[in-house]
Formats: C-alpha cells, structure tokens, sequence
C-alpha cells in the first residue's frame, strides 16, 4: 500500500514538475529568440519553433520587408545595392541581426514546411534525399 501511494506522489509531483517547465519554457521564449538555434537543429520540432517565433515577437515590433520600407523605391534599391546597405546600417547593430534571422526564419518556414510530419518533426537532409532518388 505504501508503494502504491509513493509511487502515486512521485507521478502527481512529476506532472505538475513537467506542467511548470512547459509554462516557464513559454515565457523564457518570448525572451530570448530560441527560434534562431531551433531552425538550425534537425531534431526541431516545426510547430515548437513556430511558437517559440510567436512568442518572442508577439510584443516587439516585426522588421519591414523590402517592399513594406522602401515602397515604391524597391526597384530603385534592388539595382543600386550600395544604397541598400547604407540604409540598413543605419539601423542598430542587434536589430540588422535581428532584420536577418527573422526573414531568415521566414524562409526556413517556407522550405521546410513540406517535409514537416504530423507529430512536427522535420525530415532530414538524408530522408529527403531518400525520397527524391526513390522517385526517380
């Protein structure tokens, strides 16, 4: 009887240890942007990633894209690169990185959202490398 009691106290004390982890992961997100080194990983979880990318910008100001900042201008941008670069280095350091990773992940939303399983796992190079030599 005692160990059916421990055994039910170790259980009870271990869900509410992994409910209390999964909330403080939660807000830990929105602090620091775990999304960069997530997209970078194979073993990501795709939705993880997306809400860990939700969380930290859900009160900070997304970057523009080209056509949102320039406008009108972009074609005049795109042909003239130099006058690009200027203009993006008058924004701070930490946000021009900042600029670079969120479109980053962006494009890395884009490019894997194929191979993403039901469970949220992304194939890996050497699985879709599997699939593309099987079809031909």
């Amino acid at each position: 009887m005692k160990k059916i009691i421990l055994s039910s106290l170790i259980l009870l004390f271990s869900f509410v240890l992994v409910q209390a982890g999964s909330k403080n992961k939660t807000k830990e997100y929105s602090k620091f942007p775990y999304w960069i080194v997530m997209m970078d990983d194979e073993k990501t979880n795709y939705f993880e990633a997306i809400k860990a990318f939700e969380s930290f910008w859900a009160h900070r100001v997304k970057p523009l894209e080209e056509k949102e900042l320039l406008g009108d201008k972009l074609e005049e941008y795109s042909n003239d690169s130099k006058a690009l670069a200027r203009r993006m280095k008058r924004l701070p350091p930490a946000d021009r990185n900042l600029t670079f990773q969120y479109k980053k992940f962006i494009n890395w939303l884009r490019e894997s959202k194929p191979y993403v399983q039901e469970d949220g796992s992304i194939l890996t190079q050497a699985e879709r490398l599997k699939i593309f030599n099987s079809g031909k």
